[in-house]
């Protein structure tokens, strides 16, 4: 079989098991639903075994497609690296790395460290894409990004990836000035009952949060409102006096500035853990292991 037809049949599939549905795949790729079965048909052909199995409206995989998905995985995952290996030899660069990261990590820890790294080796490409984690952790899958740093909730993994917890961040709790005589000691019931800004609930942020405020008290904090960037949570906490749980390298600025302050409330310990993830069969250029090493340094270091 032709091997760009092959990567192509490969991608459909792949497709197919994320959407689970043939006509979804379809409408994803904007072709006839007939286009994509006929793909499937030539892989199953080609690897002498039933892919699928439906059940209702959705497709699952048979046992020979979970390993067919698993062996795709790579296979796209190792092309797509190999394609920018071979853009980055003939375009003369001084070497790429294409990072992803979670939306705070990537809006506040890693630009400065990245930007001095660039400065020390000015023919470098560098590339910070920041998303939620699951989004992070599946372009590192794909081939996507050589390697991702996110806030972690130590997730069982797939066989195919490896992680390692380079940082734990104290979380704070701060409000805008006024809300909080700054001389007060709250409980921590006291403070739940605080009007918060939060993260939307199925943010992995937020869950972790929520994980650890649970097992502390039985009472839920009051979010009035919630926001997708940890910008636009803190400007509404500055400007109408309220309260919000934020990473320490998220706030810190502002309590510098004065637009946030701290609350103290005794006993209170919350943390974000923060991962780097690569793929196990990854093997990084000179810069990427430079640039992996710069970032896993700088934050343990912090």
């Amino acid at each position: 079989m032709e091997a760009q037809l092959s990567l192509k049949r490969l991608e459909v599939f792949r497709l197919v098991v994320e959407e689970g549905s043939v006509t979804r795949a379809a409408e994803v790729l904007m072709v006839a639903q007939p286009a994509v079965s006929g793909q499937l048909r030539a892989l199953e052909s080609w690897l002498g075994a039933k892919l699928f199995v439906r059940r209702g409206n959705r497709m699952l995989l048979t046992e020979a497609g979970e390993r067919a998905n698993q062996w795709a995985k790579e296979m796209l995952a190792s092309a797509a690296q190999i394609r920018r290996d071979v853009d980055e030899l003939g375009s003369g660069r001084g070497g790429a790395a294409s990072i992803a990261s979670s939306m705070a990590v990537g809006s506040y820890l890693l630009p400065p460290i990245l930007s001095r790294f660039q400065r020390g080796r000015p023919g470098s490409d560098l590339t910070l894409s920041s998303s939620q984690p699951n989004e992070a952790l599946r372009a590192v899958e794909t081939g996507e990004a050589d390697f991702a740093v996110v806030t972690w909730d130590q997730r069982h993994l797939p066989d195919t990836m490896s992680s390692d917890v380079i940082r734990t961040e104290p979380i704070t709790l701060c409000a805008g000035p006024g809300l909080v005589a700054p001389s007060r000691a709250l409980s921590l019931d006291e403070a739940l009952e605080l009007p918060f800004v939060g993260a939307p609930r199925e943010v992995i942020y937020q869950r972790n949060l929520m994980e650890q405020l649970t097992r502390l008290s039985d009472i839920e904090p009051n979010f009035i409102i919630r926001f997708g960037h940890a910008e636009p949570m803190k400007q509404a906490a500055a400007e109408n006096a309220w309260a919000i749980f934020a990473p320490r390298y998220v706030v810190e600025s502002d309590l510098a500035a004065g637009r946030l302050q701290e609350l103290a409330v005794p006993g209170l310990e919350l943390t974000e853990r923060i991962a780097l993830l690569w793929r196990r069969d990854k093997f990084f250029s000179p810069l990427q292991q430079a640039a992996v090493d710069e970032i896993r340094d700088a934050l343990r270091s912090r």
